[in-house]
């Protein structure tokens, strides 16, 4: 039996030839290869172990090198109250994008949304800024969940057409989208949120060469980006 769980704050995925764990606490990213190698130690290691001919699942006496070190760190625990199965998450892969659709549009966006924008984003950049990546996920994550007690309701899709577009428009009087996800995401979800929108906030990694993204999306709908980029990555955490 694996003794081992992933701690809770630890998110599995599988990359091409890697298992990439990413560790929300320490704002870090693991990957681990072959992919198999803690198929014995972990319970429900998304990669199997490789079995041969003659050879048994046991995984023996002597534990992965790299398992002391997962330890050590926190990322693993034994305690079934505490841990969880490392189990990939399960989303809705995006096929087409907000942005797309309005690219020759000139959306209407007042001083309210200038405003809007302008106070979501000095909240994005303070908390990035002043906050562990950990705290601003679980603020999100609560803030959502808060939303979601209150009963379900989905969004209007013309009035978050609306919201992005305008969202869009004015975006780069306050920053450019190059290496700038968590910032852009981030500030997306304020924006919205002050319209009770709550969409998904997705974190993504790829392998050789490694590369870490966010991105924006309500069901198979992208609010701040393209189909054709995040496919490279696959998801790793869902908030």
């Amino acid at each position: 039996m694996q003794p081992y769980l992933l701690a809770p704050h630890v998110y599995p995925c599988v990359s091409g030839q890697h298992v990439v764990l990413m560790d929300l606490e320490r704002d870090k990213y693991i990957a681990v290869a072959p992919a198999h190698r803690l198929a014995g130690w972990v319970r429900g290691w998304p990669v199997g172990a490789v079995q041969e001919a003659g050879s048994h699942q046991d995984p023996g006496p002597d534990p992965d090198a790299l398992i002391p070190q997962m330890l050590a760190h926190g990322m693993l625990v034994t305690d079934p109250y505490v841990g969880k199965p490392a189990v990939p998450v399960a989303t809705v892969r995006p096929q087409r994008s907000l942005v797309e659709f309005d690219l020759d549009a000139r959306p209407r966006a007042g001083a309210g949304d200038l405003a809007r924008l302008a106070g979501s984003c000095l909240r994005a950049q303070l908390s990035l800024k002043l906050r562990p990546i950990q705290s601003i996920v679980e603020a999100v994550r609560d803030r959502k969940a808060r939303r979601a007690a209150q009963g379900p309701r989905q969004a209007d899709p013309v009035r978050l057409r609306a919201r992005v577009t305008a969202f869009a428009r004015l975006r780069p009087l306050f920053y450019t989208l190059r290496a700038a996800c968590l910032l852009d995401s981030l500030t997306l979800l304020h924006f919205l949120s002050a319209e009770g929108i709550h969409p998904d906030w997705v974190f993504g990694v790829k392998t050789e060469p490694f590369d870490a993204h966010c991105w924006v999306q309500q069901g198979e709908m992208l609010l701040n980006d393209l189909p054709d980029r995040v496919r490279q990555y696959s998801p790793i955490l869902v908030v």
